[in-house]
């Protein structure tokens, strides 16, 4: 198991969530379409936290009635729906942020 953070923007919240698949097969890609509520993602590279990134909804800039938040990180895109705060390996698995939960909630603006 891995540990990620959803960033919510419905409730406005980022927490710690359990992933249990690991690595990039379609048992690991449904976890993730599961939590964020959606069907495609892409990922967002953070080069100022390493190896972190956020997976995000690919088409959340497009659909109804969307709630958007902004990373400090990335201060210049909006993005619409769910996303997760994950890690990764040097290997490119999957893996638990190295960046705090404390330092990724103060990152996130929900507000826009």
């Amino acid at each position: 198991m891995i540990r990620t953070y959803l960033i919510d923007p419905f409730t406005k919240t980022v927490t710690e969530v359990e992933r249990i698949a690991s690595g990039r097969g379609s048992e690991s890609l449904n976890e993730i379409y599961d939590l964020l509520h959606c069907h495609k993602v892409k990922a967002v590279a953070m080069p100022s936290v390493g190896t972190d990134a956020i997976l995000v909804d690919e088409e959340g800039l497009h659909k109804v009635d969307q709630e958007f938040f902004r990373c400090m990180l990335w201060p210049q895109e909006v993005f619409g729906g769910r996303a997760l705060w994950i890690g990764a390996t040097p290997e490119g698995v999957d893996a638990s942020p190295r960046t705090s939960l404390t330092y990724v909630r103060a990152s996130i603006l929900f507000e826009l």
